[in-house]
């Protein structure tokens, strides 16, 4: 009995350690080849009649990846989506200590290097959150991961967030965050974009504080590219004074690193934890759209409009997949559906930009040709 309690014992600790020892995943192809498989990828679909889009902000789980991958690409080819800028979730639990880098986006680049962009984890994590910053902690390693080169884009992380009505239902107040851009943590993050060139997510709500951070930092990193998500979503007005398209405009002329991506609200989104005060919201928490809260249309307003025309060379087109959400090819038909809305009465110039020649640029350096 004791020889075969010996022998599971021993298979369990063989067990634990071959997953603590397993191997990272390395990418199989250089940058320029990739970079030529993305290229190809967008012609076709120009060359099928279609406007390519690449979703520069999403998040996929690794049971998400397994479950819906490639079954989503047909969604993905009838809309016209290019590519996916999917950010990874934390490891699973393996015993070890800190944050555990996940490199599952990794093999789905690997198995589909026309499909998937080398994108590193997202920035939602209690590591993150809690502000850590010793070596084994997420910032330390989204450091040493991206100086290794071989990810051309940085997963969202929350700054200020709030919760969704979701979350405010369940009461997840984990993702009710407020960190500052010019934190200690926020600062090594736009050091990093300007060193290596990477682009970055940032969720920012634009609360009239946190867009006072944005600006310093945006100043004093000059060379840092940062995507602020959502745009247009103001779900607490009286703290977001502030974000008008006169102001927008301002941010845009002055920061020539600036960009903004468009995973953000349809008319007449229901916001459900507005909190007392804000009920309006109960029925419209985009600000684009003409027309009142509960009687919002689907045309933009004018001031939005001429913001998207006049800086067509500053906005990404993002989905925001991730966990927790319905189906994947179903989302992606609603999020399409909203940013057709979105860009329909845009210029058709503005249209290419915003779709996917703004963030080709972003990813590789490059003006499309």
């Amino acid at each position: 009995m004791r020889s075969v309690f010996l022998l599971v014992l021993s298979c369990v600790f063989a067990v634990v350690a071959g997953a603590v020892a397993a191997e990272p995943i390395v990418l199989k192809y250089s940058h320029a080849e990739l970079v030529e498989q993305w290229r190809t990828r967008i012609q076709a679909v120009l060359d099928r009649g279609q406007l390519p889009k690449i979703d520069m902000e999403t998040s996929v789980r690794q049971d998400q990846a397994a479950g819906e991958v490639p079954d989503v690409f047909e969604a993905m080819d009838s809309l016209g989506i290019a590519l996916f800028a999917a950010d990874g979730y934390q490891a699973e639990k393996d015993g070890s200590k800190g944050y555990r880098w996940s490199d599952y986006i990794l093999d789905l680049v690997n198995r589909y290097p026309d499909r998937f962009l080398p994108v590193a984890n997202g920035g939602t994590n209690p590591s993150w959150l809690n502000e850590k910053s010793g070596d084994q902690h997420f910032i330390a390693k989204m450091e040493v991961n991206i100086r290794s080169g071989q990810y051309v884009s940085m997963g969202e992380f929350d700054f200020r967030h709030y919760m969704s009505s979701s979350q405010c239902k369940s009461q997840h107040l984990d993702r009710d965050s407020n960190i500052l851009m010019s934190s200690p943590n926020g600062r090594r993050v736009f050091q990093l974009s300007a060193e290596t060139g990477v682009p970055f997510s940032a969720h920012l709500e634009p609360e009239d504080v946190a867009l006072d951070a944005l600006e310093e930092m945006l100043a004093a990193y000059p060379k840092a590219k940062v995507i602020v998500a959502h745009f247009g979503q103001v779900r607490h007005p009286e703290k977001e004074t502030r974000f008008t398209s006169d102001h927008v405009r301002k941010l845009l002329s002055t920061y020539p690193n600036l960009y903004y991506d468009l995973a953000t609200g349809e008319p007449n989104r229901k916001y459900k934890c507005a909190g007392p005060g804000n009920d309006a919201l109960l029925t419209g928490d985009t600000v684009l759209w003409a027309g009142d809260a509960g009687s919002q249309s689907d045309t933009l307003r004018e001031g939005w409009r001429a913001i998207l025309t006049d800086f067509s060379d500053r906005f990404v087109f993002a989905t925001d997949f991730g966990g927790g959400r319905p189906g994947w090819s179903r989302f992606l038909q609603e999020r399409l559906e909203n940013f057709d809305r979105i860009i329909r009465d845009l210029p058709d110039g503005a249209k290419q930009d915003i779709a996917y020649r703004n963030a080709w640029k972003l990813l590789t350096g490059e003006t499309w040709k």
